[in-house]
């Protein structure tokens, strides 16, 4: 069930992105289609006016629909920063008692284990130079490997 919950807490970090992505396509998708309703009304409205009125009314309109995208594309990284930074946040935490609670799990298996048999195990499976990977695969390993006398060195 850790394992599990680690792997959903994966998850939800990429479901926040996802969400986060859609947002910003959806509010500027918006931005886009007032932006080009406002053209059509300048071009409607400017029909009926002098050809100077026309064009200012028409770059007018260009003008509000790319400042209405501009700003919805940075509404959008806001929004999407701040889901992103809140899900990381409860997903750092979440993840830290899961990956304590996994190691205390396997702290505990492996204490059941005598002395004897981890000096067997590591004498006959494990290879000098190999003795750097299994110090740095977990605290565990890194304290048997300490209390057996074994040394670091790589050949």
């Amino acid at each position: 069930p850790l394992v599990r919950r680690k792997e959903e807490l994966v998850l939800m970090d990429a479901n926040a992105r996802a969400k986060g992505k859609e947002l910003e396509e959806r509010l500027v998708r918006e931005a886009e289609e007032k932006a080009e309703r406002l053209k059509r009304e300048a071009n409607r409205e400017a029909s009926s006016c002098e050809k100077s009125k026309r064009k200012r009314l028409r770059r007018n309109a260009k003008k509000k629909g790319e400042r209405m995208v501009r700003e919805a594309k940075e509404r959008a990284i806001l929004e999407s920063d701040r889901t992103l930074r809140e899900a990381r946040l409860s997903f750092g935490q979440e993840l830290r008692s899961v990956c304590a609670r996994l190691e205390a799990k396997n702290e505990e298996r492996f204490r059941r284990l005598p002395a004897e048999l981890w000096q067997k195990i590591v004498d006959e499976n494990v290879h000098q130079n190999d003795m750097v990977a299994l110090a740095m695969t977990c605290r565990f390993f890194r304290e048997k490997q300490k209390d057996l006398g074994k040394k670091l060195v790589t050949d």
